[in-house]
């Protein structure tokens, strides 16, 4: 794992699963943005930890998914460290059972099983309108960020550098993606636009690179893959399919090929979100067929 740093007291945490943010608040305090995957990156996290002298004392949770949240319970026990994250993503977060919000096609069992671990009390709740918390004696910014989850905030340190979470993707990461991880592809699309309007010195992606400059090209970027993978997933619809046999379609065209109940549950999940997106948007419509929905070019 690299601790790479930026500018004044804020690094980026090179993981195995995630790109991390930490923020010094002193020689030996510090403050870190997401603690990535329980499995690849806690063992990692705890050596660099150990190795430069750093106390845990705050832990901002982006959202409530595995790979931001993995060791937030865990390094909140050993170090007594304070948790923040905004309203929503702090209630799917109280439990294995709530956690399913995040993850609607895994059954509650496969929840308890799965993410027990991943889950944690929050101290310092962050509400769905505020952009700056004061948090561990130190001014953070915040960025409501709905979409990739429905409360995922991104943080700006002290420092003016910004932990973008899921919002923005690097590009090496866009093109290995098949199909990406939204929840509303509606308010993703808005979050994306909105950072247009930032000015910071430096940009933090979990997936995953550190970036500096103007990040207009990349807010292109993304808007744009999101938009080209809308228009392929409803070139895999023939009209009359159900959702399953659409998602079946769907999964032969983009090689999505698993037997892995997990990734399975997450195709399913991200697959509803387009197909919603593709709904409200006028660009399909429903036939109702015996309690079955069928669904038809609009």
């Amino acid at each position: 794992m690299e601790l790479r740093h930026i500018c004044g007291g804020t690094y980026a945490v090179i993981g195995q699963g995630a790109v991390m943010g930490l923020y010094r608040l002193n020689e030996r305090d510090v403050v870190l943005l997401d603690t990535g995957v329980r499995r690849t990156d806690r063992d990692d996290l705890n050596a660099l930890i150990a190795d430069n002298g750093f106390a845990v004392k705050g832990i901002f949770c982006s959202h409530a998914h595995f790979d931001h949240c993995g060791s937030t319970a865990y390094l909140r026990h050993r170090w007594g460290a304070l948790t923040a994250a905004q309203i929503i993503e702090a209630g799917i977060a109280a439990s294995p059972e709530s956690f399913h919000a995040n993850y609607p096609y895994t059954t509650y069992e496969q929840c308890r099983e799965w993410f027990r671990e991943e889950c944690f009390p929050t101290d310092v709740v962050i509400g769905c309108q505020d952009n700056h918390v004061s948090f561990c004696g130190a001014d953070f910014g915040i960025l409501q960020l709905p979409g990739h989850a429905t409360g995922q905030i991104g943080v700006v340190t002290p420092d003016n550098v910004a932990y973008l979470a899921d919002c923005l993707l690097s590009p090496a990461t866009l093109a290995a993606s098949k199909l990406l991880t939204t929840m509303c592809i509606e308010d993703d699309l808005k979050s994306k636009e909105k950072l247009r309007t930032l000015n910071c010195r430096a940009y933090i992606l979990a997936h995953r690179d550190v970036m500096r400059g103007d990040i207009a090209p990349l807010v292109d970027a993304n808007i744009a893959f999101l938009n080209r993978m809308v228009d392929e997933v409803l070139s895999c619809l023939t009209d009359g399919m159900t959702a399953d046999q659409w998602r079946g379609a769907m999964a032969e065209a983009m090689e999505l090929h698993t037997r892995n109940p997990f990734k399975l549950g997450v195709i399913r999940r991200n697959f509803a979100s387009f197909l919603l997106y593709l709904e409200d948007t006028g660009r399909v419509s429903v036939r109702w067929d015996a309690c079955t929905k069928r669904y038809y070019h609009a």
